[in-house]
């Protein structure tokens, strides 16, 4: 991608190039700690996550694995939706879906998404779960370690999901087909409380 000396990184967004601009960053050792993603339109980098966030995910991982998932962690998604290209913590889908190795990985090959939420609360509330929704993804699993709550949502219409089943830790989390087990929650940590 060559800039020209009056363009902004908006005016390279609003191009359509966030994807382009994406893959240069991606390509930059300096920021091989940081998670980076398109959201709205808009560049997001946030450094690694807090250790109960990742403890949720590596349970989460076990579980999915031991059921003959396909696990995926931050994996690139894509859709005709082109602001967007999201990393969910955890991305589960089948071997015959990735089998010949797509990156970032069509939407339609995605049976369920995972986002733990850490300090960007609307990104997962709202801006992701519009997106996965748009995308048709099946299913999403939101977990909240700031309120102990988990949120099933499944059923995608245009902007949204139609159904949101409501959990807190420590209670199983039936998964629809095609999985049909529970998710495990006895072990998720919340997060401690923010220090003023």
């Amino acid at each position: 991608m060559t800039l020209m000396h009056h363009d902004t990184v908006e005016d390279i967004m609003r191009a359509e190039k966030g994807h382009e601009l994406l893959r240069f960053l991606e390509k930059i050792p300096e920021l091989d700690q940081l998670k980076i993603e398109l959201i709205d339109g808009k560049i997001v980098m946030q450094a690694s996550a807090a250790p109960f966030h990742n403890y949720i995910v590596a349970l989460l991982t076990a579980q999915m694995i031991s059921e003959g998932r396909m696990v995926l962690p931050e994996q690139a998604l894509v859709s005709e939706i082109s602001s967007f290209e999201p990393k969910a913590d955890l991305t589960i889908t089948t071997e015959e879906a990735v089998r010949n190795n797509p990156n970032p990985l069509p939407a339609d090959r995605v049976d369920l998404v995972v986002e733990v939420v850490s300090s960007d609360r609307d990104s997962d509330y709202i801006k992701k779960r519009f997106w996965y929704a748009m995308s048709r993804i099946p299913l999403y699993l939101l977990i909240d370690p700031n309120e102990c709550m988990i949120e099933l949502y499944s059923e995608p219409d245009h902007l949204s999901y139609r159904r949101v089943d409501p959990y807190r830790f420590g209670d199983p989390v039936p998964l629809p087909e095609p999985f049909s087990f529970a998710v495990d929650t006895t072990r998720f940590k919340p997060y401690p409380p923010k220090l003023p």
